[in-house]
């Protein structure tokens, strides 16, 4: 259960992903390996029946962005002109680097979604989860250009606490709400340690805008946006399935975790010698978007689902298993994202109401009350109310239907074929959820 006490006692800024360069001289081959999460997931098969997100929008928040990095060129991304932060003399910082210390990160996380399949030269091809898609970039904060330092100040002079990759905590809030307001079908956010996304993140469960979050890759607590109510928690794993573990070699069990996808040896472009070389890393800042993706190419197939069904769909569809009844465990919460389960399911038969959300908590963050007051800020209207019960869907037994953070180290090993891409749950569910109402009741260890 996400508490206000546990997000209050993690103020520590925390950078999601943790990516090492692989030497240039690494064979191809060896790179290659970096594309497994591509291959198990099936996801050339969807983008080959039609399916790659196309009339899908998906908002981006990170640093700022190298647009015109190989394998980006040509994509559908909208990158405004400026950050929400200024520089000391109060001038706008640009959204666009070719700086890699400044840019690598969002760079690699939009090509997460949008890579075209173009390569370097000498290079592997990196394709996106949902190359059709329209990515909005909104750039939150980053290095002051001047003073080399992770700054941000807003419009009114005063300082933002940023993290890690310089993203800005105000200026995150500002970009989830305005993401909302631009029409985002879906939110991608990776990088985290922030208190003061309640506002922004009450609005979006109000309106139905699904949040993807990463996780830590270590210490397991997810704070925000990771840990508040309603908003999914993404966990990394591997090509064996097994999830991310701490450098103490402890697995990275989290209460805040609601679904697991790709992170760990997956292929990366650009290094601090040069744009055009390539790397395999790690972190659930690449999962994150590979599931902000998959979401997209759902959308694409229904695009009458609303925002709360794609979620129903995440949990109830997860792994191999087809559609299940959603179970949860503190490792992989809901299970491994599964593209093909999603797209066999229309979602419009689902509950419209975000399963992540617990309405039944007041110390929850936000709380029942907080999206109500956003609810009647946006004039929603006839809108279902996300904390009330959704009339379930016209069926026999449909109320019981089955259904950048942390440092990582380099992995640049040759993985095995046959894996089927899922991840076994590595326990089974102490978790008890009324899926219909939205609620996420008794998370336990």
């Amino acid at each position: 259960m996400r508490r206000a006490h546990r997000l209050l006692a993690v103020l520590g800024a925390i950078a999601l992903g943790g990516t090492i360069a692989v030497p240039s001289s690494a064979a191809a081959e060896d790179l290659a390996s970096g594309l497994w999460w591509f291959d198990r997931g099936n996801v050339q098969e969807a983008h080959d029946a039609g399916f790659d997100g196309s009339g899908v929008t998906v908002a981006v928040i990170d640093t700022q962005i190298n647009p015109d990095v190989v394998g980006l060129r040509g994509a559908d991304l909208q990158v405004p002109e400026n950050t929400y932060c200024h520089d000391a003399a109060g001038a706008p910082i640009p959204a666009v680097s070719t700086d890699y210390v400044a840019a690598a990160h969002g760079t690699n996380v939009v090509s997460m979604i949008l890579g075209t399949g173009e390569a370097p030269a000498g290079g592997v091809p990196i394709e996106g989860a949902a190359p059709g898609a329209t990515v909005k970039y909104y750039s939150a904060g980053l290095e002051d250009p001047q003073t080399g330092e992770v700054a941000c100040a807003l419009e009114n002079g005063e300082q933002s606490t940023t993290d890690e990759n310089g993203i800005a905590a105000e200026a995150m809030s500002f970009a989830i709400s305005d993401a909302i307001d631009d029409g985002a079908d879906i939110i991608s956010v990776s990088s985290e340690g922030y208190v003061f996304l309640l506002g922004a993140t009450a609005k979006a469960v109000a309106a139905g805008v699904p949040i993807i979050a990463g996780l830590p890759n270590e210490g397991g607590v997810g704070s925000q946006p990771a840990g508040l109510n309603g908003v999914v928690g993404v966990q990394a794993f591997g090509s064996d399935g097994a999830i991310a573990t701490w450098p103490s070699g402890d697995p990275n069990l989290s209460d805040d975790v609601g679904t697991a996808a790709p992170g760990i040896g997956v292929l990366l472009q650009g290094t601090e010698a040069s744009w055009d070389e390539q790397r395999l890393a790690r972190g659930t800042s690449y999962a994150t978007p590979i599931v902000s993706g998959f979401l997209a190419v759902v959308k694409q197939k229904y695009p009458e689902a609303t925002g709360n069904q794609l979620l129903q769909s995440l949990i109830r569809n997860s792994g191999t298993k087809g559609e299940h009844e959603p179970e949860w465990n503190n490792s992989t919460g809901y299970g491994a994202a599964s593209l093909t389960g999603m797209l066999a399911v229309d979602p419009t038969k689902y509950p419209d109401v975000n399963p992540f959300f617990d309405p039944d908590d007041p110390n929850a963050v936000p709380n029942a009350d907080d999206v109500a007051a956003a609810a009647a800020d946006l004039d929603i209207g006839s809108t279902p109310d996300p904390t009330e019960p959704s009339a379930a869907p016209d069926q026999p037994g449909a109320e019981m239907m089955p259904w950048f953070i942390g440092g990582g180290v380099v992995l640049l090993v040759l993985l095995a074929g046959g894996i089927v891409f899922a991840v076994a749950l590595t326990r089974s569910s102490k978790r008890r959820t009324d899926h219909t109402q939205g609620g996420t009741h008794d998370r336990q260890i």
